[in-house]
């Protein structure tokens, strides 16, 4: 019987799902919406990840028994009963697979570090979040929702969207980064505020984009939006220096925002000498591969149903 991988990056705005063989070669892909369970709820977020699935299967007839291990890392998936519910959901859907879930986190750095190296990552997208690998076990650094609001595209935008409104009583100067703000509306950001209040974390995550274009033509309000979030990501690299305990250490950068290279340039701005800093140039959902094929070498994840069965009567 043949045997296969499956793994899935799922985020704010949009979840990547991954076909492979044994060996981890990728054999066909799929996209499906956003998954964050914070944000669409844990019952929508385990019906698209079931879907995407087996409609990935389905459509390069692999049967389900004939999958070996899955692995779905998805951002907000860090409740305990969220990654017990959906792992066992997974090995009944995939009764001959090891299956595991954790957050998209372990994506990154399964696709930054693919040996199992010790390292760092970070995730700056919709949202951002840092986690770190030494010795075999996983810390996060910050990346707490509400609790953290910076370092990332949401905010970006957001602080975008302040600024322009803030030109309106003169309390900010109208300069390049308004006034591209205000030519992506046909009457300008004033005349939409009552939609743009409306607005999900992703829709204002794709004005992220624009702050980056305002900050080369050195507008104020840009750069000073761009510093603040990036002496934010800055922070949780210098804060993982101290796991490392002063040895050199690698930072594997993933995410929609680090496509631009001003953000690589900003945060080496904020980072101790001992770190390095490269870019994750894989997709993350190949991370999410390579650690269901590390479970299945290494015996992790969920006891496949067949076995269970076998074993309890």
């Amino acid at each position: 019987m043949k045997r296969y991988l499956l793994g899935a990056d799922g985020g704010g705005s949009k979840t990547a799902f991954l076909l492979a063989d044994a060996e981890g070669n990728p054999i066909a892909s799929c996209t499906r919406g956003r998954s964050n369970p914070g944000d669409i709820g844990y019952e929508a977020m385990e019906a698209l990840l079931l879907e995407g699935f087996t409609s990935l299967c389905r459509e390069n007839g692999v049967e389900n028994g004939e999958v070996a291990s899955v692995f779905a890392g998805i951002a907000g998936l860090t409740s305990f009963k969220m990654n017990e519910l959906l792992r066992d959901k997974l090995g009944r859907a995939f009764p001959n697979a090891r299956c595991d879930c954790s957050h998209d986190g372990m994506n990154v750095l399964y696709g930054g570090f693919p040996h199992g190296e010790d390292g760092a990552i970070i995730i700056c997208g919709t949202g951002s979040s840092c986690f770190v690998k030494v010795k075999g076990t996983v810390y996060r650094i910050g990346g707490y929702g509400q609790f953290d609001l910076t370092g990332n595209g949401y905010e970006m935008g957001k602080a975008a969207f302040a600024h322009v409104f803030r030109t309106l009583d003169g309390r900010d100067d109208y300069g390049v980064l308004a006034s591209m703000m205000d030519a992506k509306f046909p009457e300008g950001c004033h005349k939409s505020i009552f939609e743009i209040n409306g607005y999900s974390k992703t829709q204002f995550a794709a004005f992220a984009p624009v702050v980056f274009a305002a900050a080369r033509e050195n507008d104020p309000a840009a750069v000073a939006i761009l510093e603040q979030n990036f002496a934010y990501v800055g922070e949780l690299i210098t804060t993982a220096a101290g796991l490392f305990e002063g040895k050199p250490y690698s930072v594997a950068l993933a995410g929609g925002i680090f496509k631009d290279p001003l953000a690589m340039e900003l945060v080496a701005k904020h980072i101790p000498e001992t770190a390095t800093l490269f870019r994750l140039e894989a997709e993350p959902v190949t991370g999410a591969i390579a650690k269901a094929k590390h479970q299945l070498a290494s015996n992790e994840g969920a006891t496949p149903l067949s076995a269970f069965l076998k074993n309890s009567y």
